[in-house]
């Protein structure tokens, strides 16, 4: 009975959204505690005001923080579904918030490992959506209000789409359709297969993953490699629009947080990180946890000998390499982080697939990546990483009490997504009006930290895995 299950044609399914299902339940524990230092200043900037529009990043709520400082944390068209969710309900709770990019994760999950087990078989289609699932880069940063799951969710259903329109080979398109028709009743050929309902979704699933983060127009760089790969015009003219339009919908959602970006510098200046693409490849298959790190590398670099010789796979490798270098040793963007890329561990999920396929001993290897994986995820799972709902307490009864309760500059931008009722510090001599400095991040003056800490000795601290402090008199 159990083999019978198993071979069943809906078996793929029923296992993709069995971990879909589990990732999204499991993701969502802990979902009430306070927002991340990215996640607060999304909230307070972009999505918790009075207008829709806040959520393109055109305006900022407190103005004493230049927007150009902050615009980088708006994934918009996150912040633009979860401004619709705070306009039509009011509310505040951090749970509302969080289950947007963690349904996207559960989709990642579930749709990666349906389609890996059809194209590799249930073993290794169901390991992959584990490695998914239980990777710490990609648990961590499905977990918060940012838009990396989402942008991941949306890039990968576009490439699903891409894929199931388009002959699979890498040969040239008149081959390609050769072998499609020996292989399709009638003799019509698989590329006729894009109507234009399913470019039309291809343009907007990809439009909008853009939207979600700017960094998958790698994968629109992608796309279009594969199909020049197949050396067809028609194809290339077939497509041209769609990737013009997703190109459109990405450009226009993101284009005053780049203009601010860019024009008015709102990035530090340029630094070079010797190291990064080293960081890119470990986080992508386990970093820092190191013993998954080493489990699932070691499978990823069986699974690339597997699939040597499909030639998407290299493109695909190329065309990564390309932005990489190109960001890493001519942009040097100050800020320049492994999770920008976290749309590709759907690919990397891919490989592995392909290495279990011909070595099936490496399923509970992958497996096992999976449970030290969770074990070291589990401290501190449900903490919250700021103590911005104590501080914005602690500002309330300080109000209450008659003081006025400051906070030193530039933690302003994330204090708001829980109370604007304190007085901005930017200078040593405002101090003096001060009830209370409440230091509630890193990101602050290190000299004017200082100087509160000595004219205000009494101290309260505030648990968080970041604490607070409330410095008195």
């Amino acid at each position: 009975m159990l083999r019978r299950a198993l071979s069943h044609p809906n078996a793929p399914v029923v296992v993709g959204a069995a971990l879909g299902i589990a990732t999204t339940a499991a993701y969502l524990i802990g979902s009430g505690r306070s927002f991340g230092y990215d996640a607060a200043a999304t909230f307070g900037n972009f999505v918790a005001t009075p207008n829709l529009i806040d959520a393109f990043a055109v305006h900022s709520a407190m103005p004493s923080m230049p927007l150009k400082s902050i615009a980088s944390n708006d994934h918009v068209f996150l912040s633009l579904i979860s401004h619709v969710i705070y306009s039509l309900t009011g509310s505040r709770s951090e749970v509302a918030y969080r289950l947007v990019p963690a349904l996207a994760a559960g989709g990642t999950v579930g749709v990666s490992a349906t389609v890996l087990a059809r194209r590799f078989g249930l073993l290794a289609g169901a390991c992959a959506g584990l490695f998914i699932a239980t990777n710490p880069m990609f648990v961590e940063n499905s977990r918060d209000l940012r838009g990396y799951s989402l942008a991941a969710f949306l890039a990968l259903l576009s490439t699903v789409v891409l894929l199931a329109s388009t002959p699979s080979s890498g040969v040239p398109a008149p081959q390609a359709r050769e072998r499609a028709r020996s292989r399709v009743p009638g003799g019509e050929s698989q590329s006729s297969s894009w109507t234009r309902g399913r470019l039309v979704a291809y343009a907007l699933l990809l439009g909008l993953a853009i939207a979600s983060h700017v960094f998958v127009i790698v994968v629109l760089g992608v796309h279009v490699a594969w199909i020049a790969m197949r050396r067809s015009r028609a194809d290339m003219n077939r497509l041209a629009p769609a990737w013009i339009a997703a190109l459109a919908i990405g450009a226009a959602a993101n284009a005053n947080i780049e203009f601010m970006e860019f024009v008015q510098h709102g990035f530090p200046a340029s630094m070079f990180n010797p190291a990064f693409p080293l960081y890119l490849v470990l986080f992508l298959v386990g970093a820092p946890v190191l013993l998954p790190l080493g489990l699932w590398l070691s499978t990823a670099g069986l699974g690339l000998w597997a699939v040597r010789r499909e030639p998407r796979v290299w493109a695909a490798v190329a065309v990564v390499a390309v932005v990489v270098a190109i960001l890493w040793l001519v942009l040097q963007p100050a800020y320049l982080y492994p999770r920008f890329f976290i749309f590709l561990i759907p690919g990397v999920a891919y490989v592995i697939a392909a290495a279990i396929k011909r070595w099936w001993v490496l399923g509970p290897v992958v497996v096992a990546g999976a449970i030290f994986a969770i074990a070291a995820q589990v401290p501190g799972y449900t903490e919250d990483p700021l103590a911005l709902p104590q501080a914005a307490n602690a500002v309330a009864l300080s109000r209450a009490g008659g003081g006025n309760p400051c906070v030193i500059h530039s933690d302003e931008s994330i204090l708001d997504a829980y109370t604007t009722a304190f007085t901005v510090v930017t200078t040593a001599d405002q101090l003096s009006a001060c009830s209370e400095v409440i230091i509630v991040s890193w990101n602050v003056d290190p000299t004017l930290r200082d100087l509160a800490a000595q004219e205000f000795p009494r101290r309260t601290l505030l648990p968080a895995y970041y604490h607070a402090v409330v410095l008195g008199r």
